[in-house]
Parts: C-alpha cells; structure tokens; sequence
C-alpha cells in the first residue's frame, strides 16, 4: 500500500467520524472535543485533569478550557484532590443522564457504520491492532512512554 493512501485514509476516517459524533453532540451544545473529554471522564471517574489529558494527549492548558466549560454546563464536577492544585473530576447526575443518552446515540451509529462493511471480524480486528499500535508508538514518541 502507498503510505501516503494509507495516512490519507486515516485522516478521511477521522474527519468523517468527527462529524458524525459532531452531528449527534451538537444537539446537547457540546463539541467533538468537548464530548471526547466528556467521555474519557465518564469512562474514567474519578479522575484528573492531568489523566485526562494525557489520555486524550492534549496540552493540560487546552483540557482545563474544555473541563471549565463542562463544569459550567453541569455535566462534570471538581472536588479537592491530594493537595489544592489537584482536583478529582467526576460525572454530575445531570451530567451522567446525558452521557447515557449521548453514548447510546454514538453506539447505534458506531453499529450502523459498521454493518455496512463488508470484512470479516477477524480482519478488521487485526487491522484495528496494527492501528492501535501505529498510534501508541506515535504517543510514546511524542509523549514518553505510556501505561
């Protein structure tokens, strides 16, 4: 395979699947962005601000806007960590409804695109493992290394 088509084809994936998920979370008045940060919070609860961005590898200055903003929105809450710089990030009820709705929307289209492909499984599986490695390499060089 050409590596141009190959990156070429990650980028049309990405952009095609930011906006279905911009579709589905623009009805809620969230971004793409803000609905990743939504989601690893959610997934992740309790958590920090640190975790959070080093999982979505963001810059700390770009998650802190994004977390402000959810807070503001009642969907997430900030308690006093270890020490005062660090707070534990948790879902709201009103923030862990809207997740449950949110993710059930995402789920059905997520289950929608890929009915439509015609791979096997095992394949896709196996392609979605050299992906997956392809990324943490790429974090671990940008990053250091991750656990």
């Amino acid at each position: 395979m050409n590596n141009q088509l190959f990156f070429e084809a990650l980028l049309d994936l990405r952009r095609s699947y930011v906006g279905e998920m911009d579709f589905i979370v623009n009805n809620y008045q969230l971004s793409s962005a803000q609905w990743f940060i939504f989601k690893t919070i959610a997934q992740t609860a309790p958590t920090t601000l640190v975790e959070v961005a080093k999982a979505r590898t963001i810059e700390k200055p770009t998650a802190t806007k994004i977390i402000q903003k959810l807070v503001e929105l009642n969907l997430i809450q900030s308690s006093e960590g270890r020490d005062k710089r660090e707070k534990i990030l948790s879902l709201t009820e009103h923030g862990q409804s809207m997740y449950q709705e949110i993710q059930q929307q995402v789920s059905t289209c997520q289950q929608e695109s890929l009915a439509n492909i015609s791979v096997p499984v095992e394949e896709l599986t196996a392609q979605l493992n050299m992906v997956t490695q392809y990324y943490q390499n790429r974090k671990e060089e940008r990053f250091g290394r991750t656990y």
